[in-house]
């Protein structure tokens, strides 16, 4: 089973939130959440994958001079792609079969696409019809989605990636 697309995407978005605020390069904090990924799902992501992703993301952030506004759009993008399943549509957090968190049978996700979808969400928040992750909402704390949040909550450093 892969892992889903709005997983993926929330995890190379708290991958490129780590980098900006942390003290580590892209490829460690990358290799934490494809090492995390890779504990719940059957087929692993590669840590280029991710790091390509966060990259794309930085560099977007980088083009619309976002540097004061990046780790909240990053957040955000990740609180939206986890709660709603397209605009104004909230997702199921507790289907009939399963957890929000299962895998999926095909592949869904791509960096080009986390990128895509990234952009539309930025350009969404400047002309109001998507906003911004609610005051306080911290994925450390999240309990609907366990596995990611573990991720996030992870402490690793230098060492691990070895």
């Amino acid at each position: 089973m892969y892992c889903p697309d709005f997983i993926f995407d929330a995890a190379v978005s708290f991958a490129a939130q780590d980098f900006i605020s942390g003290e580590l390069s892209i490829e460690i904090v990358s290799k934490k959440y494809s090492t995390g990924l890779a504990e719940k799902y059957e087929q692993p992501i590669a840590d280029e994958v991710i790091v390509k992703g966060a990259e794309d993301m930085l560099r977007f952030l980088s083009e619309i001079d976002a540097a004061d506004q990046a780790a909240d759009l990053l957040r955000s993008f990740a609180y939206n792609r986890l709660y709603l399943i397209s605009l104004g549509k909230p997702r199921k957090l507790n289907p009939m079969f399963g957890l929000v968190e299962d895998g999926v049978k095909e592949l869904q996700y791509a960096p080009e696409a986390t990128l895509s979808a990234f952009k539309a969400f930025v350009f969404g928040l400047r002309s109001s019809t998507v906003s911004y992750a609610p005051a306080g909402w911290d994925m450390s704390t999240d309990e609907n989605f366990p596995t990611i949040s573990a991720i996030y909550k992870k402490k690793f450093s230098v060492f691990d990636a070895i």
